[in-house]
């Protein structure tokens, strides 16, 4: 399943990718229906949604959770969130190199300017890894079924609200907050894989009380 999905969504971020320059008219109509809800106080709240996906955030975000041994103890469990995010920023600059596609133009009166290039979203590809790999931990955890569901439902929609962000800043098309989601999904799945294994979710008191 985790490799059917990964081809798809290399599939599907190849396919968007060739559109360098000429967009789909879905695209162009999103874009301009988000623009309908802009104003003071919603420009402000989704400015605040959209740097929760930005890397400084979440890099604090994961650096402060491993510290504290949260949600657990497990040295390749703490720090994993950390190494996917660095793995996908890689890919990430990689990818907007290969793509090279441009940002949103004035006409569609972006609200924040950023250097690099548009495809695929970096935000929606850092939060999809990152809050998708903390969910799927807080799902494994020992915790209570109310609590760990609320956690759960509240990195999903984090991670819908930061794509969302994106595209209503005119920071991206919406095909590129897809290819973001669609460029994380190999590299969450591999992290999953990788932390199944007894020796990354062992608990190093634990180990030494054997």
């Amino acid at each position: 399943t985790g490799l059917t999905l990964t081809f798809l969504a290399l599939l599907l971020l190849a396919g968007m990718g060739q559109a360098r320059v000429a967009f789909s008219p879905l695209d162009e109509g999103l874009l301009c229906s988000l623009q309908a809800w802009r104003g003071p106080t919603m420009n402000a709240a989704v400015r605040l949604v959209t740097d929760l996906g930005s890397p400084l955030v979440l890099t604090g975000l994961v650096a402060l959770a491993g510290l504290l041994g949260w949600p657990s103890r497990a040295p390749a469990e703490r720090f994993g969130p950390l190494g996917i995010l660095l793995a996908a920023s890689l890919v990430s600059a990689g990818l907007k190199e290969w793509f090279a596609r441009p940002r949103p133009g004035p006409e569609f009166g972006p609200l924040v300017h950023e250097p690099l290039a548009s495809f695929p979203s970096g935000h929606a590809m850092l939060a999809f890894c990152v809050y998708g790999l903390l969910a799927w931990q807080v799902w494994r955890a020992p915790v209570s079924g109310f609590l760990k569901a609320s956690l759960v439902a509240l990195m999903t929609s984090l991670v819908v609200g930061i794509g969302l962000s994106r595209v209503y800043l005119a920071a991206h098309y919406p095909s590129d907050v897809v290819a973001g989601f669609a460029a994380g999904v190999p590299l969450l799945w591999l992290a999953t894989v990788l932390l199944r294994s007894p020796r990354a979710t062992r608990d190093p008191q634990e180990a030494q009380r054997r």
